[in-house]
């Protein structure tokens, strides 16, 4: 099976102008995630999807693919839908742009659900989260098989009742069965998506199942300024960025 990674960026972000090529180390933030993508051992291909020039021109600096796309998607799997329409692939795995301490390894744990059971049309990632009342994260509840039921931007479960000390993270490393992702991406955008301001539920509001796959730690994506400050700490002692870091040079 074909296995193709899509790399949705933007420039636009409410919370971080720019977000997509926030210095960090000296390396724009999509240049991490493009460079870190490109280690994992299940993606034949891997693109980055934009409609930014300034953000083509970053990924083409050191020899990467990029497919421009429309300014008016309102979201990132609308966005890798129009890409994966001019691309030849069973598998189109959505890595959001966002994800400068991208773990590799993690892209292909995702990938091998789809690998292990045909009946699987999307996966998602998630892991164990304790910090509370942080809109900017979703967290997921799970079935007893290890499908989503619900996400949310407020803590789930809920401790009214009962203390949760642990919570699962969504983490943004999605593989869709290409022809599923072309169909979920021509559906409208349902009641719960408008309210929760994610499109994976639209999956659930129409009935199909989301495999997740558990991943004992994954580190933070970046949302805000204050985001982007811990992820610079962070990357200064990054044992991947080692491999890819003299690039850019």
């Amino acid at each position: 099976m074909k296995v193709v990674g899509i790399i949705p960026a933007r420039l636009e972000s409410s919370r971080l102008p720019q977000k997509a090529l926030a210095d960090i180390c000296g390396i724009p933030m999509v240049g991490h995630t493009y460079c870190r993508a490109k280690l994992s051992t299940a993606l034949n291909e891997l693109y980055v999807a934009t409609d930014s020039e300034a953000i083509k021109a970053v990924i083409e600096k050191v020899g990467g693919k990029v497919i421009m796309t429309s300014r008016a998607h309102k979201t990132g799997s609308d966005r890798i839908a129009e890409a994966a329409r001019m691309i030849d692939a069973d598998i189109i795995v959505n890595i959001q742009g966002d994800e400068p301490l991208l773990n590799p390894d993690h892209i292909d744990q995702a990938v091998q659900a789809l690998m292990q059971d045909k009946n699987i049309q999307v996966s998602m990632l998630v892991t164990p989260y304790t910090k509370k009342n942080s809109p900017s994260d979703i967290k997921a509840v799970l079935d007893l098989e290890d499908h989503i039921l619900y996400s949310s931007r407020d803590d789930l479960p809920s401790s009214a009742r009962s203390a949760v000390d642990v919570m699962w993270k969504v983490c943004f490393i999605v593989p869709f069965r290409k022809e599923f992702l072309l169909r979920f991406s021509s559906w409208e955008q349902t009641p719960l998506e408008k309210i929760e301001y994610q499109e994976y539920l639209r999956i659930l509001e129409h009935g199909v199942k989301i495999k997740a796959v558990r991943v004992d730690h994954a580190d933070i994506s970046v949302d805000t300024p204050e985001d982007l400050n811990i992820v610079k700490e962070l990357m200064r002692t990054d044992k991947i960025f080692t491999r890819y870091s003299q690039l850019w040079i």
